[in-house]
């Protein structure tokens, strides 16, 4: 991967999270740095998620949805990936009780992190 690519990946990260945190109501949060070394997920910090970002031209939900889903898996977490195109809002894939996935808006997957933070004590 490419210098541009990695900057790209987290400044779209970065930018991902200024709009999650500001929709939850929380201060800040921030990109997980040990992501590379330690393969976990883009954000580690919304209680009960693993959530990964991706910011690109192709879309490749199901590959990107794999690596989320194996992310949660070693977090113990729910997966949940956030992504976009440029000129693009962000789109999001949650978790199904199925195992699957489905695709939402990025305000229902605000709902749908809120939902659950609701249903636990």
């Amino acid at each position: 991967m490419s210098a541009s690519q990695r900057r790209k990946g987290a400044n779209a990260e970065r930018e991902a999270l200024k709009l999650l945190a500001a929709a939850l109501g929380i201060d800040l949060l921030q990109r997980n740095l040990e992501q590379s070394r330690s393969g976990g997920a883009d954000c580690i910090q919304v209680h009960g998620f693993a959530i990964e970002v991706k910011r690109h031209e192709r879309l490749s939900r199901p590959k990107w949805w794999a690596q989320a889903v194996e992310q949660g898996r070693a977090l113990m977490a729910e997966p949940m990936l956030l992504y976009r195109r440029s000129r693009e809002p962000w789109r999001a894939l949650i978790h199904t009780i199925n195992g699957g996935y489905r695709e939402a808006s990025f305000d229902e997957a605000v709902a749908h992190i809120r939902e659950k933070w609701a249903c636990w004590p």
